[in-house]
């Protein structure tokens, strides 16, 4: 296993060698060693060095110090980052050390700093597993390997480096991690690994809620999204992650939309990776969000569908769910409901006089990547099509009943913005002085005596029409709610999961 220096970013390969020439130790670590190794494609470049992070903002202006936990270097070249960390030892065996090798009074093992400097082989045994615990020499193009990490890469195994045991009680978010590099780099977990992994599953729950939700849209955001959520379905862990999403994903299929929405599941996140692939910015956390709540809501936004009153409260409703779960920012959150709004206006219709959208926002550039996404999906497989939900009487094409045959020809494209609850509050409040002092001058010229009576509303065609069809809205906004059966497309268990137990 040899790494051609061609393949070696020039800026990271610019950091060793000033760090070097400074006079300290410095070497590619981690991922990056990895994926190349392995003939992958690093999606970026990390440093580790003997000197501080305070000589490393010395010697590079162009950089600064991050972290409180674990405190290391960004240096900046434009968009591109290099993380430039210090040799460090393993918090824990140092306080062993400081008590004689006395075991610690308290059972949690949970690393809460991790600033103590060490040498290169303690900051290879601190690290997570051996495949990424392998350092890589510019100069000598030598592959320094204090862990074993060699051949758990010629074999294609995940191992901890260490106990596993000790390991996940340490940092539980490794769980993630190691399925994520399974997936990515199409690697098998080695059995007591494994075994460690479905063992301390739970205690994913004590790490912060941050940390987790950001490795969720990691294993999502790589590449790998289908095969990621098939292992943590198997795994069991996508349960306390997205629970609503874990029990459609592993339920019967109790009805032919149910069997649907699971289908346009996994269809949206084989086209995600397709678009990872193609794409040289990968999908943001919005986008992911948006992929993975739309298969309940396709027939509801599709835009031939005029059966659904409230779009947007409809909309809402039904990922609120799965929101309050993932805790995601206030800004991705309404990025991902935007998004999904703006499906209505991208996905083609039957409609021929449908007007035509011109989409503005912040939101609108990912909402035509996942509109690319459905209908990549869709036109790999036909039957994950959108079904539009129609009022009774309705002719799909044609529109609603009592629409302008000429709606929609020779008119301007219609322009479409981000709906922000706040601005619309601002705009109401705006719109609501500006018609009482209206009113007020109107009163002042003419006195309310002469003031002409409004002329009563016309009825909406929303409201002179039919009734919607309350059970097509209940199926589509249904979440993934079904009894656990044991999922069919897992087989046996790709790592010898509960399934292989018969469960």
């Amino acid at each position: 296993m040899n790494i051609a220096l061609d393949r070696i970013d020039p800026d990271a390969a610019n950091v060793v060698r000033r760090l070097k020439d400074s006079g300290h130790a410095a070497y590619l670590v981690g991922g990056c060693v990895r994926d190349l190794l392995l003939g992958l494609k690093p999606k970026d470049f990390d440093v580790v060095t003997s000197a501080t992070p305070q000589e490393i903002k010395r010697r590079f202006h162009n950089s600064r110090i991050i972290g409180r936990r674990f405190r290391l270097a960004h240096v900046f070249f434009g968009p591109k980052i290099i993380e430039t960390s210090t040799f460090r030892a393993n918090p824990r065996e140092m306080e062993d050390d400081d008590n004689d090798g006395a075991a610690p009074e308290s059972g949690d093992l949970l690393i809460r700093r991790d600033n103590v400097f060490g040498t290169p082989e303690q900051d290879a045994r601190r690290r997570d597993f051996t495949i990424n615990g392998l350092f890589y020499d510019i100069e000598t193009k030598q592959v320094i390997d204090h862990v074993q990490g060699l051949p758990d890469l010629e074999t294609r195994l995940v191992r901890t480096i260490g106990d596993p045991d000790i390991r996940f009680r340490e940092d539980p978010i490794r769980i993630l991690r190691a399925v994520k590099f399974a997936a990515r780099c199409d690697l098998t977990i080695e059995p007591e690994t494994y075994r460690r992994m479905m063992e301390h599953r739970q205690e994913i729950a004590k790490c912060a809620q941050a940390r987790v939700s950001e490795e969720f849209y990691r294993l999502l955001r790589g590449g790998a999204a289908r095969r990621s959520l098939e292992l943590l379905v198997e795994m069991d862990l996508l349960e306390l992650l997205v629970p609503e999403l874990a029990r459609g994903l592993k339920g019967e299929p109790a009805d032919d939309e149910a069997t649907l929405r699971r289908a346009r599941l996994w269809g949206y996140m084989a086209a995600l990776d397709r678009s990872t692939a193609a794409r040289p910015v990968a999908p943001s956390n919005a986008l992911i969000l948006a992929a993975l709540l739309l298969p309940p809501l396709r027939d509801s936004l599709d835009p031939d569908s005029n059966g659904v009153r409230d779009v947007g409260q409809m909309v809402a409703q039904a990922i609120a769910p799965a929101l309050e779960r993932l805790r995601p920012s206030r800004r991705d959150s309404e990025l991902a409901r935007q998004i999904l709004l703006a499906l209505r206006h991208l996905l083609p219709s039957k409609n021929p006089r449908r007007r035509k959208t011109n989409l503005h926002g912040e939101f609108a550039g990912e909402a035509r990547r996942l509109a690319e996404i459905v209908l990549d999906a869709e036109s790999v497989d036909p039957a994950l099509a959108g079904r539009p939900i129609l009022l009774e009487g309705t002719v799909l094409g044609e529109g609603t009943p009592g629409e302008d045959p000429l709606a929609g020809e020779d008119q301007e494209p219609e322009n479409i913005y981000v709906d922000d609850d706040r601005h619309r509050g601002r705009d109401r409040g705006r719109d609501r002085g500006n018609d009482r002092g209206h009113d007020r001058g109107h009163d002042r010229g003419r006195g309310p005596s002469s003031q002409a009576p409004r002329p009563p509303l016309a009825p909406s065609a929303a409201s002179a029409s039919p009734p919607m069809n309350l059970a097509a809205l209940a199926t589509a906004a249904r979440a993934l709610l079904s009894p656990e059966l044991r999922p069919a497309f897992l087989g046996v268990g790709a790592f010898g999961g509960p399934w292989s137990r018969g469960e």
